[in-house]
């Protein structure tokens, strides 16, 4: 009776989860696997399968970064207080572990990343062009001077 109802949830799309042993049996694996298959299908439990229309040939990922202001538009400082350039780092360590974990799992996605710097000092930019040496990350420097129409003057 179980596999004919396995089947059955198959047909239908749904996926069912065995909470005894926390494994899908839909699908034939355990819930700490990977249920998703890249550009093909998308298990989102507990709702089942959604069919994957458009593919994934590359991601393109901007990080907006200012290593001298403490926080935009806010008076507070930071839970650990330690410099914003601490903190840059860190980001951009994760960042490049992970891109990196996907360009391993997945060599035919092609990820640029770009990072779009808005007035740091020269001291901090040296820095993160370190973290960044041979990752194939851009830096381009934000260009005030090309949205003074639109920017509203900050007052601090």
């Amino acid at each position: 009776m179980k596999k004919f109802f396995i089947k059955i949830c198959k047909l239908l799309g749904y996926e069912i989860l065995d909470q005894n042993n926390f494994s899908s049996p839909t699908l034939g694996k355990e819930l700490n696997e990977e249920l998703s298959i890249l550009n093909e299908k998308s298990i989102v439990l507990p709702l089942g399968e959604v069919k994957i229309t458009k593919k994934v040939n590359s991601i393109l990922i901007i990080l907006r970064m200012n290593t001298d202001i403490e926080i935009w538009d806010q008076n507070r400082r930071r839970l650990f207080e330690y410099p914003k350039i601490e903190y840059t780092k860190r980001s951009l360590n994760s960042l490049i572990k992970s891109i990196n974990f996907l360009k391993n799992k997945y060599p035919t996605i092609n990820v640029k990343t770009i990072i779009i710097d808005d007035n740091s000092s020269t001291q901090n930019l040296n820095i993160i062009k370190k973290v960044i040496d041979k990752n194939n990350i851009e830096i381009i420097n934000l260009d005030y001077s090309k949205y003074k129409k639109i920017i509203l003057e900050q007052k601090k």
